[in-house]
């Protein structure tokens, strides 16, 4: 069984989804035990922990530690820290509501959890099967194609 711990408050409202979203992409993706850490984070964290782990700056939507992902043997072990900020602002500059917010909060979990499978949206081919990967995993969830619906 796949241990995920979450830093978010219990009371907060995206916690049940994104414990949902985690549980089944990591399902429908071939883990089947390990450990998964989820923080969500606001801009100020993000931009602390892009500058420091990749050198960039202000705040990015998701950021991935693989820690001892095994993959083939369906393990996973990994950090995912996700920007509640970012989504808000990109939910809005869509005209979108708080509930728009949670869905795209889920998709860079998904988002994540693709890059511990080892999906790498680095090139164009890899981008679009990542994307495609990523709506697929959220209409399944009822989210519909999230990604696509922003573009």
């Amino acid at each position: 069984m796949t241990e995920i711990n979450w830093q978010p408050r219990n009371s907060w409202r995206a916690v049940r989804l994104l414990h949902r979203v985690a549980a089944h992409t990591l399902h429908a993706e071939g883990f089947t035990a390990g450990r998964l850490s989820v923080a969500v984070v606001g801009a100020t964290a993000m931009a602390s922990l892009h500058r420091r782990f990749l050198g960039q700056p202000g705040p990015t939507d998701v950021l991935t530690f693989d820690l001892d992902t095994d993959h083939g043997d369906g393990y996973v072990d990994g950090e995912i820290v996700i920007c509640s900020d970012v989504a808000r602002r990109r939910a809005a500059r869509r005209g979108r509501s708080l509930q728009a917010a949670r869905a795209e909060l889920a998709l860079y979990l998904v988002h994540g959890i693709l890059h511990l499978a080892g999906y790498d949206d680095r090139t164009s081919t890899g981008s679009t099967r990542m994307h495609a990967r990523e709506d697929e995993l959220l209409t399944e969830l009822g989210l519909g194609a999230v990604f696509h619906s922003g573009l």
